[in-house]
């Protein structure tokens, strides 16, 4: 076992086996696995505890029931879009920084997104390097 904050860490998995991360909460709101996995790993690394679901509908859910710190919210759903939601998860917690991410990189839907209330627009594919700097611009 590795040690890290008093956490226990799984060899295979590198999270927190015990869900006992007391940092700031985010919540990942991706369908992609592997994004919300390499998202995971990299909070979980700076002391953040970390959800995340793969459908827009479960991600409201959350929000409204563990409000949590920051969200990452992917724009593209198998059921919903993150862009319409943007705006009613503002409604409900206007101080809650967004992040959205999107694998279409185009100035359109950054644009709407930040009009939308986004803290941030991230575009896949994206590096832990900028990640790490995202979260350090918006330190929660």
């Amino acid at each position: 076992m590795l040690q890290r904050n008093k956490t226990a860490w799984s060899l295979s998995e590198l999270v927190p086996t015990d869900n006992s991360t007391k940092g700031p909460s985010i919540l990942i709101i991706d369908d992609e696995p592997d994004i919300c996995k390499l998202l995971q790993l990299t909070l979980v690394r700076h002391g953040y505890s970390v959800r995340y679901v793969h459908e827009l509908g479960l991600g409201m859910q959350d929000i409204l029931k563990h409000q949590p710190d920051l969200l990452f919210l992917d724009i593209h759903l198998p059921d919903g879009s993150g862009l319409e939601a943007l705006p009613i998860i503002k409604e409900k917690c206007p101080t809650l920084p967004v992040i959205t991410i999107s694998a279409y990189d185009n100035a359109l839907e950054k644009q709407t997104a930040l009009k939308a209330g986004a803290t941030f627009f991230l575009a896949k594919p994206f590096s832990v390097k900028h990640v790490d700097e995202l979260i350090d611009h918006i330190r929660i």
